[in-house]
């Protein structure tokens, strides 16, 4: 297990262009979309590649889900490679359900209301593309998506790197890319604030650092418990369980950890790099018990590894649960992909497209740039 935590002295150099273009070309995007405007999420959108895959799952009223999908093809016509499906869609929860997903289910015979289950669908998708080599999770409530500029070419760096140094693409290391904003700024009285961390990664991250150190021997912090903005390869994607509701960012770091440390019966190479960005994050502030509901998900993950928690670990949980008066529950769990059996079902993620694709980047002959890099 290496785990690094990086700030970049400057962003880019021409001889990162290369590079970068062979990693948009095999990197699908993901975004999760609940009750943002139209505008707000056009607006993310419009800052991804046009020609990388992007593929919006989005919890909204249903009522709004075709006023949705008409409102991106007027204000995107350029996106070819953009997927929008609901989350409550009756194709996926058959498809999950005959593959034994069923508990990802709810009473109706639909996916579960939350983030994970979001998640899930949309890695989903991506993986049955087939020809992403890595994945970015952004969420649609981002105010000023600027910042994702930076995010992404930040990821872009950090994993064509690691896919030189490491060669991860044959050898199978678990790689992991977490944002950690620089600051979160917020109007109070009408004056700006900033805040350096969130508020649920302020609880959280530090009794993940207590777990992690003590199952890695690692003496680093972890300063990502709760990073929204994230990327892994399509590897980690597909060996990683998720969970459920707003457990799912903090499970995922932690199923990471796990199947690294030597807790694991066959422990894999993995590699976790916490980016600090300069961009400040602005998003849709959330009340006091929105954040107290995130923080007990997050805690609520920790309970799925309560047999492998060292007592320090356990104390400190403790402590903080009767601190916040919290109770723990601990969130759904959902199987790896690579677990399932999805030959053909390629086909799926068509049904989604907005808009007929002009080319699809990835497939058939490999390009110059593929062959040379790959």
């Amino acid at each position: 297990m290496l785990i690094d935590t990086i700030r970049f002295a400057h962003l880019l150099e021409e001889h990162n262009l290369h590079d970068l273009s062979h990693f948009l070309a095999h990197t699908a995007f993901i975004i999760s979309h609940k009750s943002e405007s139209l505008e707000t999420l056009a607006g993310v959108l419009w800052y991804l590649p046009v020609n990388s895959p992007i593929i919006v799952v989005t919890n909204c009223p249903p009522e709004e889900y075709e006023m949705l999908r008409l409102g991106l093809r007027a204000r995107l016509a350029s996106h070819r490679q953009l997927f929008v499906v609901h989350q409550k869609d009756d194709v996926l929860a058959t498809l999950l359900r005959a593959h034994g997903v069923a508990h990802i289910l709810d009473s109706s015979g639909h996916v579960r209301d939350g983030k994970g289950e979001g998640m899930y669908l949309g890695t989903l998708l991506a993986y049955l593309l087939r020809f992403p080599r890595w994945l970015v999770f952004y969420d649609a409530d981002n105010l000023v998506p600027c910042a994702l500029l930076e995010y992404t070419l930040a990821m872009g760096r950090l994993f064509m790197a690691a896919h030189t140094t490491y060669a991860y693409h044959a050898s199978g290391t678990l790689h992991n890319i977490r944002i950690c904003w620089a600051a979160k700024p917020g109007l109070r009285n009408g004056t700006l604030v900033e805040a350096s961390a969130g508020r649920c990664t302020s609880v959280v991250s530090p009794i993940v650092s207590l777990l992690c150190q003590s199952w890695s021997g690692l003496p680093e912090t972890i300063t990502s418990s709760n990073a929204g903005e994230q990327g892994m390869t399509l590897t980690t994607a597909q060996t990683l369980r998720f969970a459920s509701g707003f457990a799912v960012e903090t499970f995922l770091l932690l199923d990471l950890l796990f199947k690294a440390s030597p807790l694991y019966p066959t422990p894999a190479t993995a590699l976790l790099q916490q980016y600090h960005s300069h961009s400040p994050h602005f998003h849709t502030k959330r009340d006091e018990d929105h954040i107290r509901e995130m923080i007990a998900a997050s805690l609520g993950a920790l309970l799925l590894f309560q047999e492998y928690l060292p007592l320090q670990v356990e104390n400190a949980l403790l402590r903080l649960c009767e601190e916040l008066e919290l109770t723990l529950v601990p969130p759904l769990v959902y199987p790896a992909l690579q677990e399932l059996d999805l030959s053909g079902e390629e086909d799926l993620p068509d049904r989604y497209r907005l808009l007929e694709p002009v080319d699809s980047p990835g497939r058939g002959s490999d390009s110059l740039l593929e062959t040379s890099l790959s």
